[in-house]
């Protein structure tokens, strides 16, 4: 080979070697050039110890790299280390590290390592991966709480060697309110202020040494947290026991923006003194340190109240600020009812009325249902009419009125319905003071009449429906309904879930119970034969053969209201009740948060001790628990803000089963069954021998 040829084959081999250094990129490492300041990796401050699932903030800086490439993240063990919320970050660009939620080594140890040259890294000293001990629970919340008001409210921390104390949140986060302060240590009160905009609050209090562990509770900010009622009249219906026999009353008072009842009237029956007419009611309304209202109603009456004093407290559990569940709440009677603010504007009751009657308590078993069609100015002419009546499981059934009259409204809007059965109905003139809530609904309780009962109940519009109904107003519907009186083993108590198939049939689930039988939690199967309902034009229901196949036959008479929901009696030899049937929205798709907030609560409780009544405020979590309290009046023993706690298994049929504590002390805990109206109505039902209760529950406003 001569020199020339040597050279250029150097030439060759070097132009060769250049292009593999510059062109194909197997690295894009690059060595500082000699002289150079060599990259450095630093790391910030870490803690030497991170509970399971909490996260640490760490920052690599990077030095003397031209290429400001940043660093990537790495741990070891790999398999088991953690997590980082960016696998690579730019030089004093922080990552948050997430340890793992358990712990298959006790210790890791963090990497940054440069992009630009991975021959320069840095690392942690090992960190120790560890369970806190820490636990975080809440001092009591009110269950609601009024817009733009404050409450106390304070988290204990326990097993928290730092001592750092909580962090406080809520949610939603743009309107659920604010926290003064929002770090406190433990067991020191933050002061939570809620917002203007209503509905469910999450306040949750996360312990600032280890952020998984938290406690969380719901407040509803509602108008009905706000201690009184708007000014107007008032209509108050309740039933149940005075020390001398079963009563009811109706009536209305009239309150201003003080509190103050200024006027009123009311009508008064029971079995001992009879009707009684009190046409001058004085008082007050005052709020409790619970959120109820205590509602003081002075009828100048010396055959109410205790010693005579013409005095009935009521306790009120608001729903809204015009409404409210009540109870009367002295030694003197125990009862449970409602309180509707009146419309301003009222007329002489016109059209279809659907009516149910009863006597109240375990004293009497007679129940009376039906439709009343008001079909002239004040008149009812008897066409359209229907009513069935159960005196003891002797049944007459599909009757009907003759010529009939009721008043237009005085200025409380009191009403006279003086109803003339049918002579084949073999039943005495009734007649009924009634107060309108408004067109549609009225509060009836018996005046002197020819015969000479105990008598209430209600009557509601059926409107524009009137006359119109068929099989088709209810086919496909699903109805829930809560009924109470006696059978042949004393006092009842029923409420179950029941479908109205197109082709006629019924099922559905019921529970029973009498001291003596039971049907099981969750409810007994109900079927019926192809034949089981059949509706009238004048919307009278009659469902037939209703059975578990077991212990259990009934026959039901339903009187559908214009608003798709129906009053309900009895129609057996065997038991009387009566009660409401609400239709059911949202039937297969309920879930656990189906049942959410706080709810005014309505319990009738029978013990062998005598009538329990009380009303409350009772926070559903959305998840499965129930808290809250109740104030009872038992047995004409008044007693306040008894806690009451349970739990509850959801079901998509809105039939949920759960148990409670508190009723009628914290020594019980019975078994429920609740049947879901919809997300704001509620049916609870005691499903053991313990005591009879009834429950209905209403989402607050």
């Amino acid at each position: 080979m001569t020199f020339r040829q040597s050279l250029l084959s150097f030439v060759t081999l070097s132009m060769l070697a250049t292009l593999v250094a510059c062109g194909g990129g197997s690295s894009s490492t690059q060595t500082p050039p000699p002289g150079s300041t060599p990259i450095a990796v630093s790391l910030s401050t870490t803690p030497t110890t991170i509970f399971f699932s909490n996260t640490t903030s760490i920052t690599a800086t990077v030095t003397h790299d031209s290429a400001n490439a940043g660093v990537t993240w790495s741990c070891a063990p790999a398999s088991s280390c953690g997590t980082f919320s960016s696998a690579k970050t730019l030089s004093g660009v922080a990552t948050t590290y997430t340890a793992p939620a358990t712990a298959p080594s006790s210790t890791v140890v963090i990497t940054a390592t440069s992009v630009t040259d991975t021959t320069k890294s840095a690392s942690t000293s090992p960190i120790t991966i560890s369970a806190s001990g820490i636990t975080v629970s809440l001092t009591a919340a009110p269950p609601s709480l009024s817009p733009n008001a404050s409450t106390a409210i304070a988290a204990v921390v326990t097993g928290d060697s730092a001592n750092a104390g909580v962090t406080w949140s809520c949610a939603p986060a743009s309107t659920c309110g604010s926290f003064n302060p929002t770090q406190t240590a433990s067991a020191v009160n933050t002061a939570y202020s809620s917002s203007l905009t209503t509905g469910n609050v999450v306040i949750t209090a996360t312990s600032v040494s280890d952020h998984t562990q938290r406690a969380s509770t719901t407040v509803t900010v509602t108008t009905a947290a706000s201690g009184k009622l708007i000014p107007g009249n008032y209509v108050f219906s309740l039933s149940g026991t005075d020390a001398n026999a079963p009563y009811i009353v109706s009536g209305v008072f009239t309150v201003d923006s003080n509190g103050t009842i200024t006027n009123g009237e009311q009508d008064f029956i029971d079995f001992n003194n009879g009707s009684l007419s009190d046409l001058s009611l004085s008082g007050s309304v005052t709020s409790g340190n619970n959120g109820n209202l205590q509602i003081t109603v002075n009828t100048g009456d010396g055959s109410i109240g205790l010693g005579g004093n013409g005095i009935e407290i009521l306790d009120a559990t608001p729903i809204s600020n015009s409404k409210a569940l009540i109870t009367e709440f002295d030694g003197w009677a125990t009862a449970s009812g409602t309180l509707d603010l009146q419309a301003t504007t009222l007329a002489t009751p016109s059209g279809g009325y659907a009516f149910s009657l009863a006597f109240p308590g375990n004293f009497f078993p007679l129940v009376m249902g039906g439709v009343i069609n008001v079909d002239s100015t004040g008149g009812i002419s008897g066409n359209g009419s229907v009513f069935d009546i159960d005196i003891g499981g002797n049944v007459t059934q599909n009757q009907s009125f003759d010529a009939s009259t009721v008043t237009a409204p005085d200025q409380f809007g009191r009403v006279i319905f003086a109803l003339l059965p049918s002579a084949t109905a073999n039943f005495p003139e009734i007649s009924l003071a009634g107060y309108m809530v408004d067109t549609n609904h009225i509060r009836l309780v018996e005046i002197p009449d020819s015969f000479n009962g105990v008598f209430g109940g209600i009557a509601v519009g059926q409107g524009s429906s009137t006359g119109t109904f068929s099989p088709s107003s209810i086919s496909g519907s699903n109805y829930v309904f809560g009924v109470a009186g006696l059978d042949i083993n004393g006092s009842l108590q029923e409420a179950g879930l029941l479908t109205a198939n197109a082709d006629g049939s019924v099922n559905g689930t019921i529970n029973f119970n009498d001291f003596v039988l039971q049907s099981p939690q969750g409810g007994s199967t109900v079927t019926a034969p192809a034949t089981a309902y059949t509706v009238d034009p004048t919307g009278r229901v009659t469902l037939t053969g209703l059975t578990d196949g077991a212990s259990f036959t009934t026959n039901l008479q339903l009187y559908l209201t214009g608003d798709g929901h129906a009053l309900v009696v009895s129609m057996d030899n065997w038991n009387v009740v009566t009660g409401p049937a609400f239709q059911q929205t949202g039937a297969g798709s309920f879930t656990g948060s189906s049942f959410t907030g706080v709810y005014a609560s309505n319990v009738q409780q029978l013990l062998s001790t005598g009538e329990y009544d009380g009303v409350g405020q009772i926070a559903a979590n959305g998840g499965n628990t129930l808290s809250g309290f109740v104030d009872l009046n038992e047995a004409l023993t008044p007693t306040s803000a008894l806690p009451l706690t349970g739990s509850f298994a959801a079901n998509s049929n809105g039939v949920f089963t759960g148990t409670t504590t508190g009723l009628p002390d914290s020594n019980t805990t019975t078994s429920f069954t609740y049947y879901l109206v919809d997300p704001t109505n509620v049916i609870g039902i005691e499903t053991d021998s313990t005591q009879l209760t009834l429950g209905f529950f209403e989402l607050q406003q």
